[in-house]
């Protein structure tokens, strides 16, 4: 076991991905240096990154190899490291019918992976369960399910980012149930 990939893997914060739209760009890694990816449906990945203080760094499956670190062991420890991140950082404001939730610009959407922030965190913000917008790295807002004027507000945010933001994600919406994200509608 190398002590230095294991510790490189168990500092991994797990960050939201999608998965390449046809004709995005594509990239051919070896199976050793391929990054860590889960796929948890309806097109999002979860990924992990460490933070190198001036760039993020993907573990890749040979970290995982080298460090005796099981995917599963990696998952739990980068979503304990984002809830760690989300304790200290998050901030969430309303704006309009809907809310919008501040973590620094690189992990907001990634806050989806938390099912304490849904569950206990702000749940009173949405009684009637979440619905979300998540159309970059750094744009997560929700609201309640049952307030249409929030829908819709959400709906007009993933339009306007559909082009031109950094770290693109989806500008499909998605509603919180039963403890997973699916498709709004």
């Amino acid at each position: 076991m190398n002590t230095s990939d294991r510790d490189f893997c168990l500092q991994a914060i797990a960050y939201l991905k999608v998965v390449a739209p046809d004709g995005g760009p594509v990239f051919n890694f070896t199976a050793e240096d391929s990054p860590v990816l889960i796929d948890i449906g309806h097109g999002l990945l979860v990924g992990y990154i460490v933070d190198m203080g001036t760039h993020f760094s993907y573990v890749q499956q040979r970290h995982l190899v080298a460090s005796e670190v099981t995917q599963d062991e990696l998952h739990k420890k980068a979503v304990q490291n984002l809830a760690s991140l989300a304790e200290v950082d998050t901030k969430v404001q309303q704006h309009g019918n809907i809310y919008v939730v501040l973590m620094g610009g690189n992990f907001e959407a990634s806050l989806i992976l938390l099912s304490e922030f849904w569950t206990e965190w702000y749940s009173q913000l949405a009684p009637n369960n979440f619905v979300a917008a998540f159309p970059a790295r750094d744009i997560l807002a929700f609201t309640d399910s049952s307030n249409e004027q929030g829908i819709t507000e959400l709906k007009e945010l993933c339009s306007r980012c559909s082009t031109d933001v950094d770290h693109p994600l989806t500008t499909q919406i998605f509603s919180y149930v039963s403890g997973s994200w699916q498709p709004h509608g």
